[in-house]
């Protein structure tokens, strides 16, 4: 009885390890850079790559890297992982020599897909064309779900969150969008899909919304009084009539001017169409997505952005011209 005990305890102690050392993703799908710094201890790189959820378990890690002599190989530097790598492998890479290449790539928020894409060329990155294929294509990342209520075979404007981003020489277009995916997912991705209800959207249409918002008003101030109204307009079944919607359009079109047809045949023009537009117009960041879920309350139903940034808000379309017949825009 005891060497049964013994023998099935070695048994399950051996299916513990051999579990908590199996890779975190059952696919290697994209690197990230792990840093190890100046005079950093084995046990402290082992519990930073379990919060980074690159191993299962810290402890099994440490003990297992021991044994390949991981304590003495150490160097401080950045080192590209896998989430998909085993212990093993992650080991191999540690003990290598640190990249020195990596490099940090920042995107504003509010940029249109077509805006990042040039940016990144800029960057020497990619081709604009090659960034824009991924985007606007429903590619499928492992561990990542379109938002709910997406359209089918819709692409993921509006979830390239703009961040700065540490980047390896050689990095995809689908690689550098499925890290901006992941950003937002990780920053907002629970707050809109658990938000979304109270204010009568689904999580799809609070980031469309949020990209007009963004489009439309600078400050967190300004953005939450400009959702009120909008959602005011929704409500009364009133077009959105926002401008930047139709210069969405118009690019799309080829048009990168500043003139707005309000005339412009399009889904995205919303003086044409009630309701919301049919997908985002570019990638609103956390002040626009946060004015959607809390929006201001107010009697508004129109507002006047100004050259000088001032925006002006009105109940009336009487007030509204009057407003614009004053700043001499009429």
């Amino acid at each position: 009885m005891l060497l049964v005990l013994l023998v099935g305890g070695a048994v399950a102690l051996a299916v513990i390890v051999r579990q908590g050392l199996s890779p975190v993703s059952s696919t290697q799908s994209h690197k990230v850079l792990f840093a190890v710094d100046h005079n950093e201890s084995l046990t402290q790189v082992a519990s930073a790559l379990q919060d980074r959820k690159l191993v299962r378990n810290s402890l099994l890690f440490k003990l297992f890297a021991e044994t390949k002599g991981l304590q003495l190989a150490l160097r401080p530097g950045d080192f590209a992982l896998d989430p998909g790598m085993s212990s093993q492998e992650i080991i191999d890479v540690l003990k290598g020599p640190p990249l020195s290449r990596a490099f940090n790539v920042t995107i504003p928020d509010g940029l249109r897909a077509a805006q990042e894409a040039r940016l990144l060329q800029s960057d020497g990155l990619f081709s604009a064309a090659s960034y824009l294929r991924v985007v606007n294509s429903a590619t499928a990342f492992p561990g990542l779900s379109p938002l709910a209520g997406t359209p089918t075979g819709a692409g993921w404007e509006g979830l390239a969150f703009g961040d700065t981003y540490q980047v390896l020489p050689g990095v995809t277009p689908a690689q550098l969008l499925q890290r901006q995916i992941q950003d937002f997912e990780t920053r907002m991705g629970s707050q809109v899909t658990q938000g979304a209800s109270a204010v009568g959207l689904t999580p799809y249409q609070v980031v469309v919304l949020a990209s007009i918002v963004s489009g439309e008003a600078a400050t967190a101030s300004d953005r939450g009084l400009v959702a009120g109204v909008f959602f005011n307009r929704l409500h009364a079944a009133m077009p959105l009539q926002s401008d930047v919607t139709v210069l969405y359009a118009q690019s799309l079109a080829g048009d990168t001017g500043t003139a707005v047809n309000t005339q412009f045949a399009s889904p995205y023009n919303t003086y044409l169409h009630a309701g919301l537009p049919p997908g985002p117009i570019d990638s609103p960041g956390l002040t626009a997505l946060n004015a959607v879920l809390h929006p201001t309350p107010s009697g508004y139903f129109y507002f006047l952005a100004l050259p000088s940034g001032k925006v002006e808000y009105s109940v009336t379309l009487a007030q509204h011209n009057a407003q614009i017949q004053q700043a001499g825009l009429g």
